[in-house]
C-alpha cells in the first residue's frame, strides 16, 4: 500500500496535484514573510500531507496504523478499555502495527528496487553477450578475400 501511494502511477496525478497546491501555499507564505518580516508559526496541513504522501516511512506509519485498526476492531478496542485490566494493550498493538509499517515499508521498497536493479543488470549483461556473439558470428561468416 505504501509503495502504491508514494511511488505508484495510480496516485501520481494526486501526488502532483497536492505537490502543486503545497508549492503555491509555500510561495504565498514566503511572500508574506518578505512583506511583513514575520514567520508564520506552523506549516499548512497541505504541506504536511504533501510530505506524507512522498515519504515511504511516513506513509508506512499511517498505513500500519490503518491496518492495525482493521486487525484490532473498534468494538474490541472499546471493550478492552471498558473491562480489561490493561486498557493500554490495544493502543500498544496499534502503535506496534504503525511502527512495523514504518519499518517495513522502506525496507520492502528498497528490497524491490534492489531486485529490480539486479534483474536489469542481468538483462543488460545478457544483451551485451548477445551483441558480442552476434559480432563474432558476423565476423566468422564474412567472406574472406
Amino acid at each position: 500500500m505504501t509503495s502504491i501511494i508514494t511511488q505508484g502511477n495510480l496516485f501520481l496525478p494526486f501526488r502532483q496535484f497536492v505537490g502543486n497546491w503545497a508549492e503555491r501555499i509555500h510561495e504565498r507564505r514566503e511572500q508574506k514573510i518578505q512583506a511583513t518580516g514575520k514567520v508564520p508559526p506552523c506549516r499548512s496541513c497541505i504541506e504536511w500531507f504533501n510530505d506524507l504522501i512522498n515519504c515511504a516511512q511516513c506513509t508506512g506509519f499511517w498505513c500500519g496504523l490503518f491496518c492495525g485498526l482493521i486487525l484490532v476492531k473498534p468494538a474490541q478496542f472499546i471493550a478492552a478499555h471498558a473491562s480489561d485490566p490493561q486498557p493500554l494493550y490495544s493502543v500498544f498493538v496499534l502503535f506496534c502495527c504503525a511502527l512495523g509499517g514504518s519499518f517495513l515499508a522502506p525496507l520492502g521498497i528498497n528490497l524491490i528496487d534492489w531486485i529490480f536493479y539486479r534483474k536489469m543488470n542481468a538483462l543488460r549483461q545478457l544483451e551485451e553477450q548477445d551483441l558480442t556473439l552476434a559480432e563474432r558470428r558476423a565476423a566468422l561468416t564474412e567472406p574472406q578475400s
